[in-house]
């Protein structure tokens, strides 16, 4: 049996309005995300002395921040003689939380990657 009109129009107007909470969602989770990764890279340069944070990825390229998307950051100026990475992770994981982070220092980092992250990404003063 065909929808009629008023079916139609009443599946259009809540497509509408799920799209519009979606993209509503999605900018607050942004900002959020955001928002944490100023405190990370604050962390990261007074309590660990890092040189440069740069953001990269979904969050940096202002693609979508699906609820599964994660914060990318690229340290420069890591030593790790001093400090120990792991711990530092579970710190800036604390801070980060309920979004799932990674990190990558100039040592781990591929070439490829490098050259993306310098291309697109976003230095977090």
């Amino acid at each position: 049996m065909p929808l009629s009109d008023q079916e139609r129009k009443n599946i259009r107007e809540t497509w509408r309005i799920k799209v519009k909470k979606d993209r509503e969602i999605e900018t607050y989770r942004k900002k959020e995300a955001f928002d944490r990764v100023y405190k990370i890279a604050k962390i990261l340069k007074e309590k660990y002395f890092v040189d440069k944070v740069i953001l990269y990825g979904s969050l940096a390229r202002d693609d979508r921040f699906y609820n599964l998307s994660d914060i990318d950051i690229f340290i420069d100026g890591w030593d790790d003689s001093k400090f120990n990475y792991w711990t530092m992770l579970i710190d800036v994981e604390n801070v980060a939380k309920p979004y799932k982070i990674s990190i990558v220092t100039q040592k781990e980092a591929y070439k490829s990657l490098l050259n993306e992250i310098l291309r697109e990404g976003k230095i977090i003063e």
